[in-house]
């Protein structure tokens, strides 16, 4: 008699939350250990600090929890992206005496971020200097990660600060510019750009990049440093020069620093790979994933779109989620062509997201298909002649 199958393995439990007090009294450990007190201005007494993690694990939630900071110590205790880092949950250890030693302390574990004055040329971090007014009295981030960067950075700039039309991706092929000089100095660094996609030329275009240490003309515009290359863009540019970093230290990064954008669900003509994406990146608009609509809507085929409605006897379809600024989504919204529109769409997980859907119109009801590329490789494989 065969054996019962077995019931199927639990799903494993969620993980449990960043405990500050935790990531405190390890750290304290570590500077103990570390015996590196030349690199503090001031260091805050353990009692103090574990007392303000303890508030923030009872706060619980917040963006930067679990997270150690550092302050360069030119920066005034009551300047606002002190201020700010506290309340977003993260826990200043001390001061540093410059920037310098603040990404020293970052390089031996001692903290995950620093708020500096000025970039540190330093390939062993990873460093944020954004547009310029977008972080007074701190210039720069110094992190271990550009995602702890980039948290930090989201929690300090006041999301009023940004441009309407955004820019939340570097695109598909970001196109740079290296001198001459620098390109062999650049090599490996290059290479990685090109394998991943990215358009490197010695033409003046949108953005640079110079080798760690190279003096270049002051800008207003946003620096980004990783792995022994400094990015510099135009201003408002952050998340492009973030995106190229990423593609040398092999992050996924999940969220752009912009903390601006409106999510886009699109189903046909806009996805990936397809004629019309190329209109959501020129927006700057970034792909965050795939996602399913609830089983309640149908979607037609209109001269090369998916014309999608809610109806009776729908089914779940399949598309995807972009992120895109305000005016950028107003933009895309003013070139829509009729009968398509924006609405309301909901997800499976019960989610409601803007989408980009039809008015009612004749064409082929391919609801069955449940995804646009589906259908198109339907169409292909039953065309005349093939086969």
């Amino acid at each position: 008699m065969d054996n019962p199958p077995l019931p199927p393995e639990p799903p494993p439990p969620p993980p449990a939350p960043a405990s500050a007090r935790r990531a405190v009294a390890a750290a304290l450990d570590r500077i103990a250990i570390a015996g590196r007190p030349e690199l503090w201005a001031t260091l805050r007494a353990d009692e103090d600090v574990l007392v303000d993690a303890k508030a923030v694990d009872d706060h619980g939630g917040l963006p930067l929890a679990g997270l150690l900071a550092a302050v360069e110590d030119g920066i005034p205790p009551t300047a606002d992206p002190v201020r700010r880092l506290a309340e977003a949950g993260a826990v200043v250890l001390g001061t540093a005496h410059g920037g310098a030693d603040a990404a020293e302390l970052v390089t031996l574990g001692l903290i995950d971020l620093a708020l500096t004055t000025q970039s540190p040329r330093r390939p062993d971090v990873v460093c944020l200097t954004p547009t310029a007014g977008l972080l007074p009295a701190a210039g720069a981030v110094v992190a271990g990660t550009l995602a702890d960067g980039c948290r930090a950075l989201t929690a300090l700039t006041d999301p009023g600060a940004w441009p309407a039309d955004v820019r939340l991706a570097a695109g598909e092929r970001p196109r740079l510019t290296v001198s001459t000089k620098h390109r062999t100095t650049l090599r490996h660094a290059v290479g990685e750009l090109l394998v991943a996609g990215a358009e490197v030329t010695t033409m003046d275009t949108a953005t640079s990049m110079v080798p760690l240490g190279q003096r270049t003309e002051t800008s207003d515009g946003p620096e980004v440093s990783a792995h022994g290359v400094r990015f510099r863009g135009r201003p408002f540019d952050d998340q492009v020069l973030i995106d190229l970093a990423a593609l040398l230290t092999g992050e996924q990064l999940k969220n752009p620093y912009p903390a601006t954008g409106t999510a886009l669900v699109v189903f046909g003509a806009h996805l990936r790979g397809q004629p019309r994406n190329a209109e959501l990146r020129d927006l700057g608009a970034r792909f965050t994933g795939e996602v399913r609509t609830a089983p309640r809507y149908r979607m037609l085929a209109l001269d090369g779109q998916a014309g999608v409605h809610p109806g009776d006897d729908g089914a779940a379809l399949r598309g995807e989620r972009w992120l895109l600024a305000p005016g950028s989504l107003a933009r895309f919204r003013a070139a829509l062509p009729p009968p398509m529109t924006l609405g309301p769409v909901e997800l499976d997980d019960g989610e409601t997201a803007t989408a980009l859907l039809s008015h009612p119109a004749p064409g082929p009801d391919i609801t069955e298909f449940g995804d646009w590329r589906a259908y198109l490789r339907h169409r292909t494989a039953n065309r005349p002649g093939l086969g």
